[in-house]
C-alpha cells in the first residue's frame, strides 16, 4: 500500500529524520490556520497516490493568505491523472541549496534490501542513472546488520561527499533505515532530500510503500486503512473477497495468480517500459467468482488503459478463470483492453470458452505483457 505523502512523512518524523513544519488541510481555512501557525512562505501540495505532481503544475507556493487561498481553492478543485484531490500538504517552504536523492526499498530478484543516495535529487532516479551513473551509490544491506556509520559514509564518500559535510547525512540514512526495517516498508524514499541555506539537511519530500503482510504485526497499518475509510476503501473490498491487491501509480492493470507470478508480471511491464497500476494475486484455487472481483476491483481505478492477466494453472483451474473472464465481460460492460496469458490446468477448455467471447490467450508471458504495455501507450 502507497501512502501519501502526509502519511509518509509522519513516519519520518516519528524516527527522527527531519521535515519541515507542515500540516493537513481539507479546506481553505484549514490552510489559512496553518500557514498562520508555521509562517509564510509556504509550500502548497495536493495529496494523491501518484508522483509528478510538479508536472502537473499542481505544486505552488504561496507569500501571503491571498495567494494561498487562490491555490488552495484551485487544488482543492483538481483532479490529477484521474484522482481527485481531497486534501493538500500545507508546509513551510526551505531555502534549497541543492538536492539529492536517499531511498531503501526491497530488490526481490535479490530478496535483499537496497539503500540508493544520488547528489543528483529532485528528477527520477532512472533518469539518472542513464544520464550520470557516477552521481550515484547503491548497496545491498544485510538484514542483520542494516545501515551502519561505515556504510553512510562509504556511499557519501563514492559521490564525493566528504568530511564534516558528510557526517551530517549519517544520522539521516541510518533512522530511515530504522523506519524501513522496523516498519516492514517496502519503499521509503526521499526526493528530493534537500541542503538549506542554513546548512541543515532536511526531507523535503516523502515516497513510502508499507507491506500489507506485515498488517498483523504492524497495528498502524490497520489504523490507517481505517482513517483512509476502512471497510469503504478498495484494498479492503478486496481482501474480503480473498484478494490481495496493492495500489500503485501507473496505469497497466496487473492480475495474477500467486505471489512470485504477479510480481513477475508487475516487474516485467516494468521491464519493458509500462507503469503497472497495481499488484493484485487472485491467490490459489481461484473460481469465476473471484476472477470477477478482480477484474471488477480493478475497473475502479481511474487511470487504467489496459488489463494483463497472468494465469499459470496448477491449483487454479484455467477452465474457471476463463468463466470469470467471460463474466467480467458480459456484466461490467469492459472498455478497457483485457490480455490474457492462459497455461496450465485445463488450458484447452479455458482456451476454447475464452475464444468463443472473442478473446485470444497468449500462452507466452512476455508476448502477452509486451503486448499490454504496447496498449497502454497507444491509449486503446
Amino acid at each position: 500500500m502507497f501512502l501519501y505523502e502526509h502519511e509518509g512523512k509522519e513516519i519520518f518524523r516519528k524516527y527522527g529524520v527531519p521535515i519541515p513544519p507542515n500540516g493537513i488541510a481539507y479546506s481553505v481555512e484549514d490552510a489559512l490556520s496553518i500557514a498562520k501557525k508555521i509562517g509564510y512562505p509556504v509550500v502548497i501540495k495536493p495529496q494523491i497516490l501518484g508522483g509528478r505532481r510538479g508536472k502537473a503544475g499542481a505544486i505552488r507556493f504561496a507569500e501571503n493568505d491571498e495567494e494561498l487561498t487562490k491555490h488552495a481553492n484551485e487544488l482543492l478543485s483538481m483532479e490529477i491523472r484521474g484522482e481527485r484531490v481531497k486534501r493538500i500538504l500545507v508546509e513551510k517552504k526551505v531555502n534549497i541549496v541543492h538536492e539529492y536523492y536517499l531511498s531503501y526499498l526491497m530488490d526481490f530478484y535479490e530478496r535483499k534490501p537496497i539503500v540508493m543516495f544520488s547528489t543528483e535529487g529532485g528528477i527520477e532516479i532512472e533518469e539518472v542513472a542513464r544520464t550520470k551513473p557516477e552521481a550515484i551509490s547503491k548497496k545491498y544491506l544485510s538484514l542483520d546488520y542494516g545501515m551502519t556509520s561505515f556504510i553512510a559514509m562509504e556511499m557519501l564518500n563514492e559521490v564525493g561527499i566528504k568530511g564534516q559535510e558528510a557526517r551530517k547525512f549519517v544520522p539521516i540514512f541510518i533512522n530511515l533505515w530504522k523506519a524501513f526495517s522496523e516498519g516492514d516498508l517496502l519503499l521509503a524514499e526521499i526526493n528530493p532530500l534537500v541542503k538549506t541555506a542554513e546548512g541543515d539537511i532536511i526531507a523535503v519530500d516523502a515516497r513510502v510503500m508499507v507491506d500489507d503482510n506485515a498488517e498483523f504485526r504492524q497495528g498502524w497499518i490497520r489504523e490507517l486503512k481505517e482513517k483512509r475509510g476502512g471497510k469503504e476503501s478498495l484494498e479492503f473490498k478486496a481482501k474480503e473477497k480473498g484478494i490481495s491487491f496493492v495500489v500503485l501509480d501507473g496505469n497497466v492493470g496487473v492480475i495474477g495468480n500467486g505471489a512470485g507470478l504477479t510480481m513477475a508480471t508487475v516487474d516485467l511491464v516494468k521491464e519493458f517500459g509500462g507503469e503497472p497500476a497495481d499488484f493484485l494475486d487472485i491467490g490459489g484455487g481461484a473460481g469465476p467468482e473471484r476472477v470477477f472481483e478482480a477484474i471488477r476491483t480493478l475497473t475502479e481505478l481511474p487511470n487504467i488503459r489496459v488489463i494483463i492477466m497472468n494465469i499459470f494453472g496448477g491449483i487454479t483451474r484455467c477452465d474457471l478463470v476463463a468463466q470469470g473472464i467471460v463474466e467480467a465481460l458480459n456484466k461490467l460492460d469492459l472498455r478497457i483492453p483485457l490480455v490474457v496469458r492462459l497455461t496450465g490446468t485445463n488450458e484447452e477448455e479455458g482456451r476454447s470458452i475464452l475464444e468463443k467471447a472473442g478473446i485470444h490467450a497468449y500462452t507466452d508471458m512476455i508476448e502477452a505483457v509486451k503486448t499490454a504495455v504496447r496498449l497502454s501507450k497507444e491509449g486503446k
